[in-house]
């Protein structure tokens, strides 16, 4: 191939990939002050196994600026002795209490605010909290649920 030729192809391949690169917008949850996260709550996923028909939801909201992690927690069939978020590395194993959330909650629902060291922030962006619910029957947890990002949608 000749030179000029060559030239020209480069040349409109470089304009192609700057059309590519200008194009692409800088959108996700890294660029959002609020970050959602979410966690499904069942009997699923506790250690030591338990066998429940309790189940619940957690939503979570992140505001990095403030680092504080806004959450409300739902379940059911369920009398818990407390509501804690945990911490195990890697995720599915048992891992200890980072905060208590609610000791004796009345009701079906704990919701508030709690700010976040850096190092709890990291655990958190990561995968690596859980939602853990007692009770007496079962003092290592009953349900769980993984706090895990939601999917970020364009």
């Amino acid at each position: 191939m000749k030179k000029p030729m060559k030239r020209f192809l480069l040349l409109i391949a470089g304009v192609v990939m700057l059309g590519f690169v200008s194009s692409c917008k800088d959108k996700g949850p890294h660029n959002e002050d609020i970050v959602k996260f979410s966690a499904v709550i069942n009997s699923t996923p506790t250690v030591p196994k338990a066998t429940s028909s309790g189940q619940g939801t957690g939503i979570f909201e992140y505001n990095k600026n403030t680092m504080e992690l806004k959450y409300n927690i739902t379940y059911q069939n369920i009398i818990p002795t407390s509501v804690t978020i945990n911490s195990a590395n890697p995720a599915w194993e048992a891992g200890p209490i980072l905060f208590e959330l609610a000791a004796n909650p009345a009701g079906n629902q704990v919701q508030g605010t709690k700010k976040l060291s850096t190092e709890q922030q990291t655990m958190l962006v990561i995968g690596l909290l859980y939602v853990n619910v007692p009770t007496k029957d079962n003092i290592y947890g009953e349900i769980r649920g993984q706090i895990l990002a939601d999917k970020f949608e364009e």
